[in-house]
């Protein structure tokens, strides 16, 4: 589905409400880079940890860091991911790129306790069942609908906004 559907534009809306995302894997660094550069909170999880994603200018040194350079001559700086000791406070989307039949764990152990208010499947991944627990704990739901190209459109959409 592409973001010009009417899937597509509920999932712009949604996403312009949004200010912090919590990416539980994700198909390419495109994903936590474009939420970045549109001005998002990004935070990720991985096996038992969360963590802080930036960017930044210099390839920063230490420990419990994860570092992905520029890929091209279009990206200027290093996506960092720096281990947390907690999980945030709270968040107001969570972002799965997981197996379908892991989505109601995910519900369970990070979209409730994290507030989050969006569950967020990105493509390929969809699940029926997801769609049922989203309504289930009121949260808005979207599939089918790319988490990357969307930030893009929603960065777009709050700077033509405020010019």
């Amino acid at each position: 589905m592409n973001n010009d559907s009417p899937a597509g534009r509920d999932a712009l809306q949604v996403l312009s409400q949004v200010r912090s995302v919590l990416l539980i894997d994700w198909p390419h660094v495109g994903i936590p880079r474009a939420l970045l550069e549109s001005g998002f909170e990004v935070f990720g999880y991985a096996p038992d940890r969360y963590s802080d994603a930036k960017l930044a200018q210099e390839r920063p040194a230490g420990e419990f860091v994860t570092v992905y350079p520029p890929h091209d001559s279009s990206e200027k700086n290093f996506l960092v991911f720096r281990k947390r000791d907690l999980p945030p406070d709270r968040v107001d989307a969570v972002a799965v790129y997981r197996p379908a039949e892991e989505i109601p764990a995910i519900i369970i152990k990070h979209v409730l306790p994290l507030h989050a208010g969006v569950l967020w499947l990105q493509p390929p991944t969809e699940s029926s069942e997801a769609q049922l627990l989203a309504a289930e704990h009121e949260l808005h739901f979207v599939q089918g609908v790319d988490l990357a190209r969307t930030a893009r459109m929603a960065h777009q959409a709050r700077k033509t906004v405020t010019s």
